[in-house]
């Protein structure tokens, strides 16, 4: 993991939030980023399918209520790929995003809608 991404406390810097919020790339880096900047929480990332046997990537971020992880967390929420993939959010911070195989290679400004 890049050090530029937290502080000296372990937070997600200003700069590792903005460029959540204004990530440009493929789908799939950013949620490879997103769970780069879950330190002190949890993630994971699994192949899947759907109930018409297609290949999926579901994402599954947890805080456990630490406000570094929340942090990443309100800044994905204002994310075109929050309102494209967001599936479910549970108490204790468990939030769930899920893409389609082809999803994952889309290229896009991920910024505010």
């Amino acid at each position: 993991m890049s050090a530029e991404l937290y502080d000296g406390d372990g937070y997600p810097t200003d700069a590792a939030i903005e460029r959540l919020r204004t990530f440009e790339g493929r789908a799939g880096d950013l949620a490879e980023y997103v769970r780069s900047l879950m330190r002190n929480g949890f993630s994971t990332l699994e192949d899947c399918v759907d109930d018409f046997d297609r290949k999926q990537k579901r994402l599954t971020l947890v805080t456990g209520g630490w406000s570094g992880c929340e942090s990443v967390i309100g800044a994905l929420n204002e994310t075109m790929f929050h309102f494209m993939f967001w599936e479910s959010s549970f108490r204790g911070g468990k939030h769930t995003y899920t893409l389609s195989l082809p999803q994952w290679f889309i290229r896009a400004n991920w910024g505010k809608p």
